[in-house]
């Protein structure tokens, strides 16, 4: 960074006085530079021209995010060079300036000595804000070294993962989680909580959609794997060991030669989270209490998960590449749920009680085969990119429930599903004149999920299949000052239910249009706003559909709605960024519409158990609604040892529409969800660096109170913090983390209506400390890259 510093200083000062002689003629020198070897092109390489006379630094320039530079030279003699951070000098075969000239392509090498012996100045930040994208660079987060995916996505500001592992951008549910770009079967909720941090590079977090996004992308976080980018042979092993019953292990291994490139990961892992769980409910009739039910539950899950990549990058020219990868994960879970039941009359007298043990096992495995292809044309920015995608995901559930109430049953059931998925997509990318460019792609997903439900005395079957065919177009055009992207996107989803047991079946089609826009407008090269618009839609999935009895205890159960419809949501917002020196700010404004919104519904089925009331909740289309708030983040940082990243995200939920339904008991009940709620949450990370001795990090989360029309979820706070020393000239690493230092990331909530009221706590016996170590072989642990505060003009899109 001190390096191409001096040289922009250089360049500055003898062009302010050189500028003075008007009578000197001026010409534009043009061309490009790129990456000899990937032919990428180099944004911010320097370009010099010295005077041969008086060997000064008389003008010079940058070169943009596509390597092209435009420079104003005086007529005269010069020696003109082109410089870069990491790659080697070259001299120009430029003499006389006496007119306008293009110079053309030039190609930069890497300078592998430079990288050898030089320690670059020039660092990445843990968090990079740029339009319509947050970047989390996991190397960069001390929280990253033993972890997995979640850890980091708990640390990163817009993003909220609740207890359960449900993950929120801006308090908006379900976003669209790819790896490297792509859907994944990778991205379920169980296997992201194993996905160890030391196999991820970045995650990118796109808070607005395109066009070339599925139509039900809310909101986009894309996990970019580590791909190995030293040459030669090079590797990594990773052991982890932590309180209270949590071990495992990661191995990298990575070669990369000219014309071939092949990496491997493999990782193994043992977590043993205890969940505990308190429920007090008290039932009324006409305002008077009947009946008390107090329940104690304990969790106690033991995961055991492998999970492995494969994968190979064929240089096959120096514009075509081939990639290819396998992946394999298998999670085993055996769990044991012990519950005890304690039901009281009216006088809160103990008149039954009962202990309820639920024996589940597990198992999960997932292979995922991936085929991707680019190929470049001559034309600069010209492309076809094309990806295959199969992927076979078989769920095993085995379930014993015994009751030492013999008025109570006892259970087994078996729940199988094999999900098969087929993606292809391909797209085509081409420039027009120097500013705009436009992409047009297909892609298609065809799935199916054969789903059985064996109990003691049901069986329940049904085969699910979804079939998305799109097809969309983008155009972006980028001025010095000014960018907008239009995207339209059409898809056609025809979903598919066979019910085996009533032999009757279900076809919905789904056919919209999707449009999308973003526009952004640069006040100053610190500062930029931009506005946002994009259209989605989120489709039931067979889980929400299937019509069976799930019961979660002798009085709570769920069942799907095989009538349940899309949702369909309208996103705008507005974004103003501010970047300059040791400051970094990123402010959003958004507005989002749900239509049909779905509304899990809690009411009393007219049934009683030990004179309890039996409750049932089942997914239903309610109204709408109106979701807007602000997000705010901030990084400053004070020094070169302290670095401060604050977060405020708060929000507004105006909800609409009644339930009514009669119950078995021919009792009327009327839920009334025409309410507005205020919610918001707070976090402070900060992350201190004693060179020589260790790097130290802490976040502080605050979440305030939520309340809803049939519900409150009490406020909490909890917080984390990390611990990581380089050893071995930094050829390896230590760390202590703990995501839940004080063991406070609980879940307290209220549930009420005019018959019951619930008092519940959901929290993990113990805190998570965790202990790693990493040792690198061969493996480089520096930045390739200077000047990483520059702006990025041209937005994720």
């Amino acid at each position: 960074m001190k390096r191409n510093f001096l040289l922009l200083i250089l360049i500055i000062i003898p062009s302010l006085f050189f500028s003075q002689d008007k009578n000197t003629p001026t010409y534009t020198i043009t061309g490009k530079i790129i990456d000899a070897k990937t032919k990428k092109p180099l944004e911010y390489a320097t370009i010099v021209f010295k005077s041969t006379s008086t060997e000064e630094t008389t003008c010079g320039g940058v070169s943009n995010a596509r390597g092209k530079f435009s420079i104003d030279v005086l007529e005269g003699t010069y020696k003109a060079s082109v410089e870069f951070i990491s790659y080697k000098s070259k001299v120009l075969n430029i003499s006389t300036i006496n007119r306008n000239l293009n110079i053309g392509t030039i190609e930069l090498e890497i300078d592998t000595e430079y990288l050898e012996t030089v320690e670059i100045t020039g660092e990445k930040k843990a968090i990079e804000i740029k339009p319509n994208k947050i970047t989390i660079n996991v190397d960069k987060d001390v929280a990253a070294n033993g972890g997995t995916v979640i850890d980091i996505l708990n640390n990163s500001p817009i993003v909220n993962v609740d207890p359960s592992g449900d993950i929120k951008i801006n308090g908006v549910n379900s976003p669209t989680i790819l790896i490297n770009g792509k859907i994944s079967s990778l991205t379920k909720t169980d296997v992201l909580k194993t996905i160890p941090t030391n196999s991820i590079e970045k995650i990118d977090i796109l808070p607005t959609a395109g066009a070339k996004f599925k139509a039900s992308s809310t909101g986009i976080i894309n996990i970019i794997l580590k791909k190995g980018k030293d040459e030669g042979l090079n590797a990594s092993a990773t052991a982890s060991g932590g309180y209270k019953d949590y071990y495992g292990g990661l191995v990298t291994i990575n070669n990369k030669s000219k014309n071939l490139n092949f990496y491997t990961n493999a990782s193994y892992s043992h977590r043993n989270p205890i969940t505990i769980s308190d429920a007090k409910n008290e039932y009324f009739t006409n305002g008077n209490t009947d009946s008390f039910l107090y329940e104690l539950s304990e969790n106690d899950s033991k995961d055991n998960v492998f999970y492995s990549t494969i994968g190979f990058d064929f240089y096959i020219s120096e514009k075509s590449t081939l990639s290819t990868s396998i992946n394999y994960t298998n999670v085993n879970n055996n769990s044991t749920t012990s519950t005890v039941s304690d039901f009281y009359n009216s006088n809160f007298v103990l008149t039954d009680s009962n202990e309820r043990t639920h024996l589940g096992d597990f198992n999960d495995e997932i292979v995922e085969f991936v085929t991707d292809f680019e190929q470049n044309f001559e034309k600069e920015g010209q492309k076809i990119t094309a990806s295959l995608t199969y992927s076979r995901d078989k769920e095993t559930y085995n379930n014993v429930i015994t009751n030492t109430n013999n008025g109570f049953t006892d259970e087994e059931y078996v729940e199988k599903n094999t999900m098969k998925n087929t993606i292809f997509d391909i797209k085509y990318s081409s420039p027009i004149g120097e500013n705009s460019s436009y992409t047009i792609g297909y892609y298609g997903e065809f799935g199916n999920i054969p789903f059985t439900y064996t109990g003691t005395s049901t069986t329940n079957n049904l085969d699910y299949s979804e079939d998305i065919n799109a097809g969309f177009i983008e155009f972006e055009n980028q001025s010095d000052t000014f960018y907008y992207g239009l995207g339209l996107r059409a898809e056609f989803t025809s979903l598919s239910v066979f019910y085996e047991s009533t032999s009757t079946s279900q076809n919905k089609q789904y056919d919209n249009l999707f449009p999308s826009v973003y526009l952004e407008y640069s006040i100053s090269d610190n500062q930029s706003v931009s506005l946002s618009y994009s259209k989605s839609i989120q489709t039931p999935n067979y889980l929400r559909l299937q019509p069976f009895e799930q019961r979660f205890s002798e009085t709570s159960s769920y069942v799907g709605n095989e009538n349940l419809n899309p949702v369909f949501i309208h996103s705008l917002s507005a974004t103003y960024s501010y970047s300059k020196d040791n400051l970094m700010l990123y402010t959003t404004a958004f507005f989002n519409i749900f239509d049909d919104y779905w509304q899990d519904v809690t009411y009393e089925t007219g049934e009683f158990v030990g004179g309890i009331p039996k409750i049932l909740t089942t997914p239903l289309n309610i109204g709408k609604v109106n979701y807007y708030g602000v997000n705010v983040t901030a990084t400053y940082k004070t020094s070169n040892y302290i670095n401060f990243t604050g977060n405020i995200n708060l929000y507004n939920f105006d909800q609409s529409g009644i339930f009514e339904i009669t119950n078995l008991n021919n009792d009327l009940i009327v839920q009334d969800f025409n309410f507005a709620s205020f919610n918001g949450s707070f976090s402070l990370s900060t992350q201190i660096k004693l060179p020589n001795l260790f790097n130290f990090q802490t976040k502080i989360v605050h979440q305030l109170e939520s309340k809803g029309p049939v519900s409150v979820r009490k406020a909490r706070t909890y917080a984390s913090i990390a611990i990581n020393k380089d050893l071995f000239d930094k050829q390896a690493s230590v760390s202590l983390v703990s995501s839940d230092l004080f063991n406070t990331h609980k879940t307290n909530r209220d549930r009420f209506d005019d018959g019951y009221f619930s008092r519940s706590e959901i929290k993990q016996k113990y805190p998570n400390i965790l202990l790693s170590f990493t040792y690198r072989f061969n493996q480089s642990k520096k930045d390739r890259k200077i000047d990483f505060d520059k702006k990025l003009k041209k937005p994720e899109y």
